[in-house]
């Protein structure tokens, strides 16, 4: 195209200000989000393991069968601690977060099945991983994920 060329705008800095402002109100950093489901994630998961029930469905886990060597039944899912301690995510500039464990048996407690050797015991579902219902309403009520937005203050 003969004749074209490149035109620099210039604004003064309250414009400026103003078009930063509508930039980052439209332009969220979805990664900060995400990082704050993330924590929400690991919140939720947390207290199922304290309140011994599903974080979605709120129902209670099944009690042991056999006590511990040391006669305890409670805490269920704690002996040791390190599927509680084990949970992570990662969060990413799309917005969207992986929530989980690297326990190679964070599987069986969470969906249930047969385990051991042969499969011959049954471990019962415990599912201590989930996302209620509320969740996104949770997200997006929060003050902070609100000032995120460019909603907030």
């Amino acid at each position: 195209m003969a004749g074209a060329g490149v035109v620099k705008a210039e604004y003064d800095s309250e414009f400026q200000a103003i078009l930063d402002a509508l930039s980052k109100a439209a332009m969220p950093d979805l990664k900060k989000i995400a990082d704050f489901a993330g924590g929400e994630l690991d919140y939720i998961s947390k207290k199922a393991f304290e309140k011994e029930k599903d974080p979605v469905t709120d129902e209670a886990w099944e009690p042991l069968k056999h006590p511990r060597e040391d006669g305890s039944t409670n805490p269920i899912l704690v002996d040791g601690g390190q599927l509680k301690r084990s949970l992570v995510w990662q969060s990413f500039p799309d917005g969207s977060v992986i929530f989980g464990s690297n326990m190679v048996y964070a599987r069986i407690h969470q969906l249930g099945g047969a385990a051991g050797r042969g499969g011959k015991s049954l471990i019962p579902a415990r599912p201590y991983m989930g996302v209620p219902q509320d969740f996104d309403r949770r997200i997006l009520n929060d003050p902070a994920v609100l000032k995120l937005l460019g909603l907030g203050e």
